[in-house]
C-alpha cells in the first residue's frame, strides 16, 4: 500500500525536524520556513535564506539531508505541514524591541559596573536606569 507523501519543503511550511551531530545526538526543532523580514529563531520562525533553510527547500517528510555546520552532520525531516499558516506581521519589529530591551539592559549593567568602581575614586556616580530602559536620548 503506497503512503501519501508529505509536501515539499516551500516557504510557510511548517516543519519538524531532529538535528543530528556527529556523536548521533539528535536535538528536535519545530518551526516555520519564512521570509528574512518575518524571522525570529526564538519564536520557530527560520529564515528561508539561512543555511538550514536552503538545505531544507524541497525536501520532505522522511528524507535525510546531509547538513554539515558545527558538529551537526545531518537533519532528519519528521514532518512538513503546507505553508497555509499565516506568520504575525509584526516579528521582526518584535525582535527589534528584543534586541533593543538587551541592549538597554546590558548599558544599565556597564553603568552600574563603573558606579561601583569608581564611586571612591572620582565621586558617586548615579545610573538613570529609567532613562537607559526608557532609550531617551538627551
Amino acid at each position: 500500500m503506497d503512503t501519501p507523501q508529505s509536501p515539499p519543503i516551500t516557504l510557510h511550511s511548517r516543519v519538524l525536524v531532529e538535528l543530528v551531530d556527529s556523536s548521533g545526538e539528535a536535538e528536535r526543532r519545530e518551526f516555520i520556513l519564512v521570509t528574512t523580514k518575518q524571522a525570529d529563531f526564538k519564536s520557530g520562525l527560520l529564515d528561508e535564506n539561512t543555511p538550514l533553510g536552503r538545505a531544507l527547500m524541497g525536501h520532505c517528510a522522511g528524507e535525510t539531508v546531509p547538513y554539515t555546520l558545527g558538529d551537526l552532520k545531518e537533519v532528519r525531516i519528521l514532518s512538513v505541514e503546507s505553508g497555509g499558516e499565516s506568520v504575525p506581521s509584526d516579528a521582526a519589529e518584535k525582535r527589534r524591541a528584543a534586541v533593543r530591551q538587551a541592549e538597554a539592559q546590558s548599558e544599565i549593567t556597564n553603568q552600574m559596573i563603573f558606579a561601583t568602581a569608581s564611586g571612591s575614586k572620582w565621586g558617586d556616580y548615579d545610573v538613570d536606569v529609567n532613562k537607559l530602559l526608557k532609550g531617551d536620548d538627551e
